[in-house]
């Protein structure tokens, strides 16, 4: 009897590898499945330190926009080096060692003023700093649209927050790089229907009630 479920079971799996191999992709999905954390911080460095969101934020402008892959430690080890650590120490860092780093690596960045609404025409991104809660923290402009500013912050992934909120919080000075235009703005997002999170394809799933239908019209052996 044990040998006769055996030699059943073989067969079976036989049948089943034979019908894969017959039918390779018939309607299948492949969905590569993110958390919610990975999602947030798909394209941001997430800050290792309290301190440490201008390393994070640079890092996340650098890999992400510019394809200049970057690491918070080494950004942090050199703007820490090459700062005034006393400064550094009590305060974090400061625009002028992001501008010294990202000059240290072939990008001709500086600081500005500028109002928020002319991003919708420079179409850059850019690294601020914002007052969240009384706590002066570095982010990275991503994008703007007819509603929302797209923030990669450090500490929190990506947000979108509405224009009118955020300039609450926006202190009109930013780090822009100006010698690759071309290839920040090809990073910089003004999609109106941008959204942190890809839907799964369900509209293009089969629906149920329709599987019936759609065995019986399949063509038989003989009919190809």
């Amino acid at each position: 009897m044990k040998k006769l479920v055996i030699i059943l079971i073989s067969v079976l799996a036989s049948s089943s590898l034979q019908a894969l191999d017959y039918f390779p992709s018939r309607g299948g999905y492949n969905i590569e499945v993110k958390s919610y954390q990975e999602q947030l911080f798909g394209d941001v460095f997430r800050q290792q330190y309290d301190f440490s969101c201008g390393s994070a934020a640079v890092a996340s402008l650098l890999t992400y926009h510019y394809d200049i892959e970057s690491q918070e430690n080494t950004i942090f080890e050199f703007m820490f080096e090459h700062g005034d650590k006393e400064q550094i120490e009590k305060q974090g860092f400061s625009m002028l060692d992001m501008k010294n780093y990202l000059n240290s690596v072939g990008l001709d960045a500086n600081g500005y003023n500028i109002p928020l609404e002319k991003f919708h025409d420079l179409r850059i991104p850019a690294i601020t700093i914002v007052n969240f809660d009384g706590y002066m923290h570095f982010v990275v402009i991503k994008g703007i649209n007819q509603k929302n500013v797209i923030l990669g912050d450090p500490s929190r992934g990506t947000l979108l927050i509405p224009i009118d909120d955020f300039k609450q919080v926006y202190k009109g000075t930013v780090l822009l790089v100006k010698n690759r235009v071309e290839q920040g703005r090809g990073s910089f997002i003004t999609a109106d229907n941008y959204n942190i999170y890809n839907p799964s394809p369900v509209s293009e799933a089969v629906v149920r009630d329709s599987l019936s239908t759609f065995s019986i019209t399949l063509p038989g052996s003989n009919d190809y």
